[in-house]
């Protein structure tokens, strides 16, 4: 009897060490944080991040927010595909152009997705935001396109099936009715670049129909900013208005779609109405930046900071000056650098981003280590020449 107890008592010591090793490391890391100063520096560090994961790859995220037990629940999901992978490295590789010996880890990356002798995906992807990693295939420089050009069919397809069957697309077709803002993030940029590369025009019109419906159902006419997320249905919202990150995926999706289309000889009359979109969204989005440069997980609340959210909206303030030349948005951008200066930790890694939601009006009360919090920075800083 007395083993069994001392068995029992060694088994919850270990379930317990594990949660509490987590916080061990999680605050062994951020002693001396922010206390890189120097920008050239600090740029430095950042980047060579970037270089380490695009060869190694992503940290995953935690797959929810268990706090007790973690251990089970690390054995239960060990080896299960996570989708938050696509959308991490996506952001990683958009911060890689122009990194000094990047050509290794960009090719290690494509190599972790697409056997480049079919130019298929290794495993096709299964979520819409695998076309967000798509979208940044297209963009590098070193990638031949004519080369992937398979895997590109095919989430285009992917895409566009869903289109026809729904309408628009929706995140997760296990809530078919529901439009999340992320999605506008994830699939729109993709779909313009699809159609200027491959000259295939009829996918702008599917990225301009999700943008569109967006606009229409799911703002709010007096704060003009987005809700989570909205049933196509009832065309109710649903979740939070000027909830951070979701301000930050519409802002992305109208960012790079632009930014695509200006690529192109033709598409003038889209141009313009994305730039419109953009210039209205990004001049209500400065109004809720901090004092101190950030911006907060829920924008209308004096709630925390959430550095992804922050450094993605630094790079739309960095790609709208770098389009317009108003040095108004290069010292938006500028500002909310800085503060992510003060949440980057001795290693170079930036801290203090939201997790994950884990469903509508769920969401993450953690700050921690999210990968593409470090992607959009670095490539912000790049811009704007921090």
């Amino acid at each position: 009897m007395a083993i069994l107890i001392i068995i029992f008592l060694l088994a919850v010591l270990v379930l317990l060490g594990f949660d509490y090793l987590d916080i061990f490391l999680n605050w062994l890391g951020r002693i001396k944080i922010g206390t890189i100063s120097d920008k050239k520096e600090w740029q430095k560090a950042t980047s060579d991040v970037v270089l380490k994961w695009l060869e190694s790859g992503t940290p995953k995220l935690p797959t929810n927010e268990n706090k007790k037990f973690k251990l089970i629940s690390t054995i239960k999901n060990y080896k299960k595909i996570e989708s938050t992978a696509y959308w991490q490295d996506a952001s990683v590789l958009k911060a890689a152009d122009g990194i000094e010996g990047c050509e290794e880890g960009i090719f290690a990356l494509l190599d972790r997705y697409i056997d480049t002798d079919s130019g298929k995906w290794r495993n096709p992807p299964r979520k819409v935001d695998c076309a967000m990693l798509a979208y940044e295939f297209l963009c590098c420089e070193f990638i031949d396109n004519s080369t992937i050009r398979p895997a590109m069919d095919y989430v285009a397809d992917y895409l566009y099936k869903l289109y026809e069957e729904y309408g628009t697309v929706p995140y997760n077709t296990e809530v078919k009715n529901i439009r999340f803002v992320d999605t506008v993030g994830m699939i729109c940029p993709f779909l313009m670049k699809y159609a200027v590369v491959y000259n295939e025009p009829r996918y702008v019109d599917v990225a301009l129909a999700q943008i569109k419906e967006y606009k229409k159902f799911g703002f709010d006419k007096d704060t003009r900013m987005p809700c989570h997320c909205f049933n196509v249905k009832t065309n109710a919202p649903l979740g939070i208005y000027g909830w951070g990150r979701g301000c930050a995926w519409w802002a992305i999706g109208i960012t790079d779609s632009l930014k695509t289309l200006m690529t192109s000889k033709t598409y003038n009359i889209e141009k313009v109405l994305l730039l419109k979109y953009l210039i209205e969204f990004m001049t209500t989005v400065k109004t809720y930046q901090r004092s101190d440069g950030a911006f907060t997980r829920m924008l209308f609340t004096s709630s925390l900071e959430d550095s992804s959210a922050g450094a993605m909206l630094a790079y739309c303030f960095a790609e709208l000056y770098d389009l317009t030349e108003n040095d108004e948005y290069k010292t938006f951008c500028k500002r909310v650098l800085e503060h992510l200066m003060t949440c980057t930790r001795r290693n170079g890694v930036i801290d203090y981003a939201q997790g994950d939601t884990m469903g509508i009006g769920f969401y993450s009360d953690s700050l921690r280590v999210v990968p593409a919090a470090q992607g959009f920075a670095v490539a912000a800083a790049k811009k704007i020449d921090f």
